[in-house]
């Protein structure tokens, strides 16, 4: 190739890159939280933090952007295992939000937060923030909002062994839904999952297998192969498909599982934790007692860690309850 050739191809690449596309001095921070949104959706979280840092520190968003930035921020650090600093980035975003007519937003903050304390086991600060977000879409009468806050009460509760609550709201959740077509494939997989326990709790194995699948495709066709929530999908379909006999089956759709989640996140990570001590009770069942003690003793030690040095058990600022 000549140098007038290849001087020709060179700019007929940067149009076909750039055309259509804002000029970098051009982005919007609007934008530029969009971008933040899509890398934490994709598992990007360290991508994510260092946008949304350099987002939050050029003071150019309004309140509502803040409190939107450092619900992203929350997410992306509980993403990584970084509990404290997930939980500082949901207390500014709530904090952000209040005073604002930014109902759903809120509601989605703390309904974001109450997961990350239902994911390290205070499910008491859970339920809380929870029921405040479902209040705040009932007040704004958002039918998919309400759904959504129903599905992750009815979880929280079923943690608990409180049944009977857990049941009503996991009711009223699909009752919601069907009143709105704003739902996305993860509202529908959270619901497909909860029905899953709920009939395995009932005795109903083949049902409960049902949905895990259907939670499972719903998954991987909104996050593809190499997602957290396909990975954890993954290990709960081979948790109850345990219970049924398929014991190869079972550990198959497990390893799968846990092998994703050791991808996407760290080793002491609690969902990762769980799904090794998960794993090893089905090894124990398959006779692989060697394997399955190896697997309990590294996961029992990362957790007695993970509880040294996060701080699970610290409390929440009250400002996420007004």
């Amino acid at each position: 190739m000549n140098r007038i050739s290849l001087i020709t191809g060179l700019a007929s690449l940067v149009i076909v890159l750039f055309t259509g596309l804002p000029l970098f001095g051009q982005v919007t921070p609007e934008q530029r939280l969009t971008e933040a949104y899509r890398l934490e959706r994709e598992g990007k979280a360290s991508l994510a933090i260092t946008q949304l840092t350099a987002l939050l520190d050029s003071k150019s968003l309004d309140r509502a952007g803040i409190g939107k930035a450092w619900n992203l921020l929350g997410l992306a650090f509980e993403d990584q295992g970084a509990f404290r600093e997930s939980r500082h980035a949901f207390e500014q975003s709530i904090q952000a939000y209040e005073g604002l007519s930014h109902a759903r937003d809120l509601a989605m903050a703390l309904d974001d937060f109450g997961e990350l304390y239902a994911l390290t086991g205070q499910f008491d600060l859970a339920v809380r923030m929870m029921e405040r977000a479902l209040h705040l879409y009932e007040s704004v009468e958002d039918h998919a909002g309400v759904a959504r806050a129903s599905s992750y009460l009815a979880g929280a509760l079923f943690s608990q062994k409180k049944i009977r609550e857990g049941k009503k709201n996991l009711t009223r959740a699909l009752k919601e839904l069907r009143l709105t077509n704003e739902h996305s494939y993860d509202d529908l997989a959270a619901l497909a999952s909860l029905q899953g326990w709920l009939a395995q709790r009932e005795g109903d194995i083949q049902a409960s297998v049902s949905n895990y699948q259907q939670s499972l495709d719903l998954l991987r066709m909104n996050h593809g192969e190499e997602s957290t929530f396909t990975g954890w999908a993954y290990l709960l379909l081979g948790q109850v498909r345990a219970l049924t006999g398929d014991l190869s089956r079972s550990l198959t759709e497990m390893d799968k599982g846990r092998a994703i989640l050791g991808r996407t996140l760290n080793n002491r990570d609690p969902r990762f934790l769980s799904a090794e001590l998960a794993y090893a009770r089905v090894l124990d069942q398959a006779g692989r007692r060697s394997e399955a003690a190896s697997i309990r003793t590294n996961a029992e030690s990362q957790w007695k860690t993970l509880q040294n040095t996060q701080c699970l058990a610290c409390t929440v600022s009250a400002k996420a309850f007004r």
